[in-house]
């Protein structure tokens, strides 16, 4: 028994010998400190907390170290960076969806959130072990934009379709502290495309209250309204009638009147070949409240209509004022009026024709320009290239203070043919207010003609290599009152010229100060800014700054 029993003790010691030599070998490893994943935001010039505006890109760049290296090639990393938008507030109402707005260790996007507060987070994943480091920091977004530059352009990466940036410098901004840019506003506040190429953008002071009124963009095939604090629609096509029109086909939107007096002002639409007008009285505590109502008639055939009305009349005896490319002539509507007719025969021993009835010429292109006054109370004309055969005329109306019995409207014709270079190939016009002259664009240059010196226009301005002038725009507003009492900044001393390059497949916008009397340029300082289409248009956004 004795020698049974050592016996069985003796295999128990081997048994438990055997099993730990058998853990030991299973457990003979080697040890490895972790790879360390650090975010490091110091003398990087990230801030705390950003403040910025809705469609304005948020840029954050830290520095981020793995095993103690800094990461200068993500390639080399086994490192996956994923930066998201959250909001910042919870309960009834707040946005819970989280939002992946980056891959890279540098965040530069476009936020497109609702105005509100949000956090901003960078997760840093470690491929090799799944671990996790993460950033975090707050963003407040701002959706109320004040008055600038507004820019309406055909994108440039979707041909046929329209957006709208928005400039802010200390020359279109009154109290500016800043210089930018906001690009495509249109499709990042309403998530999609506005269709069709650019007509006109035109903000329309419907109310002096700030945050009542709408920008109006016009396209070739829609009409609509966008909310002039955040660019989200706010007006369809349908929104603007009583009885909405069957087709959309717009080649015209603009305004009558120049603000000084309420219930004298009007919208004006031209849409497959037929005139609308919408009479409104501005108020301090509304926007706009009333329509177009049905078209205007006339007792005779209406032709073809040019992409013009007389914006700025500051009389009553004119409803709106439009231009007939068939028969040549122009046509009014009085005040309240839903009838076209004629004006009265003019005198034609000045011009050796009637320059109101019967032209004989084609309009190219139109603005408003200087008049009688330049004070509060805006009388200005209206100033038009216009063509007969192979002549060019710059003709100048009257429509602020005339009276359509009036025999002498056109105030002036000159023969532009010989003295103006390049007008037959212009594409874009601008008139000054205060100066006798008038800007336009051909090819790559624009030019200045002063058409009361009875000297040859000169070239002013030349694009860069490749670039040819889209559109030319003087610093000015149609509101009197606006305009008068000095909430237009710039006004008459600043010029806006736009071009674009083919080859690039991108647009520019240049800003220069102007000598107010007699359009030179100055040179010493220009605000140079890159646009994402081909610019057709361009306006003032109404502030009352």
């Amino acid at each position: 028994m004795k020698k049974q029993l050592l016996y069985y003790i003796g295999i128990l010691y081997t048994g438990l010998a055997t099993l730990s030599s058998c853990y030991e070998d299973k457990g003979n490893y080697e040890y490895h400190e972790l790879e360390e994943v650090r975010i490091d935001t110091t003398d990087t010039g990230i801030q705390s907390e950003y403040a910025i505006m809705r469609g304005e890109a948020l840029c954050i760049t830290p520095n981020i170290y793995f095993d103690g290296k800094l990461v200068t090639d993500e390639s080399i990393a086994p490192l996956d960076y994923m930066w998201t938008i959250y909001s910042a507030t919870t309960g009834v109402g707040a946005n819970q969806v989280i939002d992946t707005i980056g891959y890279h260790i540098a965040l530069d996007t476009i936020i497109t959130r609702k105005g509100g507060s949000y956090y901003v987070q960078l997760a840093v994943t470690n491929r090799n072990d799944g671990i996790r480091q993460f950033f975090r920091t707050l963003v407040t977004v701002s959706e109320t934009f004040d008055g600038g530059w507004m820019v309406f352009y055909e994108r440039a990466d979707k041909p046929g379709y329209s957006d709208l940036a928005l400039v802010y410098n200390e020359w279109v901004k009154s109290n500016s502290k800043t210089n930018r840019i906001y690009e495509n506003l249109y499709s990042t506040y309403n998530g999609d495309f506005l269709p069709g190429t650019p007509i006109r953008c035109f903000d329309i002071a419907v109310s002096l209250t700030s945050g009542n009124n709408y920008i109006g963009l016009c396209t070739d095939q829609t009409l609509v309204g966008v909310s002039e604090n955040g660019f989200e629609r706010a007006v369809g096509f349908g929104d603007f009638f009583y009885q909405q029109p069957a087709t959309e086909a717009p080649i015209w939107y603009g305004q009558h009147g120049s603000g000084v007096m309420s219930g004298q002002n009007s919208e004006v639409f031209i849409n497959d070949g037929k005139i609308y007008t919408n009479t409104y009285a501005f108020s301090a505590t509304e926007g706009r409240t009333t329509k177009f109502g049905m078209p205007k008639r006339s007792d005779d055939e209406v032709g073809e209509l040019a992409a013009w009305n007389a914006e700025v009349a500051h009389t009553l005896n004119y409803g709106v004022v439009v231009y007939d490319q068939t028969n040549q002539c122009f046509r009014y509507a009085a005040y309240n009026s839903s009838k076209l007719e004629r004006f009265a025969a003019q005198d034609d021993t000045k011009f050796g024709t009637d320059m109101i009835n019967n032209t004989g010429m084609t309009m190219l292109m139109s603005d408003w320009g200087k008049g009688t006054s330049s004070s509060v109370s805006l009388l200005p004309h209206d100033y038009n290239i216009m063509k007969k055969g192979s002549k060019y005329y710059l003709v100048v109306t009257n429509f602020s203070s005339s009276t359509p019995a009036d025999s002498t409207i056109c105030v002036g014709r000159y023969d532009l043919t010989l003295k103006c270079k390049g007008i037959n190939k212009s594409t874009t016009m601008a008139a000054s207010h205060v100066g006798s002259f008038i800007y336009y664009g051909s090819g790559n240059k624009v030019y200045n003609y002063a058409y009361d010196s009875n000297k040859p226009a000169k070239a002013i301005w030349t694009a860069p290599e490749n670039e040819e002038v889209t559109c030319v725009r003087m610093m000015k507003y149609y509101h009197g009152t606006v305009y008068g009492y000095g909430m237009v900044p710039s006004a008459d001393n600043l010029v806006h010229i736009a071009t674009w390059n083919e080859e690039t497949q991108e647009g520019h916008l240049y800003q220069y100060k102007i000598d107010p009397a007699s359009g030179d340029i100055k040179p010493n300082k220009c605000y140079d800014y890159t646009i994402p289409g081909k610019v057709k248009d361009m306006a003032w956004k109404f502030s009352l700054q």
